[in-house]
């Protein structure tokens, strides 16, 4: 359950939301006359828009991550089954502001709910902050791609260190690393006919982290007796969305997630392992379905589980997220 929680504090770090295409009926695609009233989309689940929101306008995205914690991917890529499998939920309310017509604000605050392991807790998570910028919109010179990049902040407020052993992690949902992403985000929107669109993202980020002084058991392991400096490595994390509109209203969405994280170093004492030793990779799949009411309008629903991993957690999220647009 630890890891579902750094999990989520990762793509927080560097997901955001917002409407993928320009207003209904303004696509002017070349390869058809017929003028569609969409594409309405919300999705997908993990990869973030290479939109920004411009001034004047606002977006909100609750999402809700229902999480299973099921084992740890060793060292050869097998799975470890953990006899005790805690359970929580994250919600993480994404909204942006335009602060002006190619940059916006993001604001992610998030809140977990954990049970399973005999202690059920409600705390509040980390905060992110950070801008993003549009560098071209839907550019002929470039086949209409659209490309943005941006950074985020993360503000270590949750509980991270001195935690109950008894709770598996349930009682510490923060990261407890100030940590700073850079990423960058493209996107091509294709017109197969009438109603129905095939949307193309991609998006490359890289987390850095601040070293963290930890005390007792924390969110990076360790025990009670645990009293030192943990050096995080950098992660990178390389996303490919894809969402095919079946309808105006109903849409498939589908992501691909590939994030690989440099080994922790840790000084200082402790018996149990604090961070991960050797450097890690997981390889997760998050397929969905979304009905869209509006341009503005929308509800995604879906999971996302991971499936090839070396030195990792294993994980099963069922995610939901309703995103409005004004």
């Amino acid at each position: 359950m630890r890891y579902f929680f750094l999990l989520i504090i990762s793509l927080s770090l560097f997901a955001d939301t917002g409407v993928d295409a320009e207003p209904e009926g303004s696509y002017q695609g070349s390869e058809s006359k017929y003028k569609p009233k969409g594409p309405w989309l919300t999705g997908p689940i993990v990869t973030t828009s290479a939109y920004t929101v411009p001034k004047g306008h606002f977006n909100i995205e609750p999402y809700v991550y229902v999480a299973n914690d099921f084992g740890h991917f060793n060292a050869g890529g097998h799975i470890l089954r953990h006899d005790v499998r805690p359970t929580g939920t994250n919600v993480v309310f994404c909204a942006q502001m335009g602060l002006a017509e190619s940059i916006d604000l993001n604001i992610y605050p998030q809140f977990t709910y954990s049970y399973g392991t005999g202690k059920d807790d409600i705390s509040m998570g980390d905060l992110i902050i950070g801008p993003s910028f549009q560098i071209f919109k839907n550019n002929a010179k470039f086949y209409g791609v659209t490309w943005k990049w941006g950074l985020n902040q993360l503000f270590p407020c949750g509980t991270f260190e001195n935690l109950d052993p008894v709770y598996s992690g349930n009682d510490g949902p923060g990261l407890g690393a100030w940590s700073t992403t850079l990423y960058t985000a493209a996107a091509k929107l294709f017109h197969i006919q009438r109603e129905n669109f095939f949307d193309l993202r991609t998006a490359f980020s890289t987390i850095f982290y601040v070293p963290t002084k930890l005390h007792g058991r924390n969110s990076f392991g360790g025990d009670e007796t645990t009293d030192g400096t943990l050096t995080k490595g950098p992660s990178f994390i390389w996303d490919i969305g894809m969402e095919f509109t079946l309808s105006l209203n109903w849409a498939l969405a589908l992501d691909i997630e590939n994030q690989y994280t440099i080994k922790s170093t840790f000084k200082g004492q402790t018996i149990e392992k604090v961070g991960n030793p050797n450097d890690s990779y997981i390889l997760s799949f998050a397929p969905a379905i979304e009905y869209n009411h509006s341009v503005g309008l929308g509800v995604i629903a879906g999971v996302w589980v991971g499936a090839i991993g070396i030195d990792t957690e294993d994980f099963l999220n069922y995610v939901i997220a309703v995103n409005w647009y004004q």
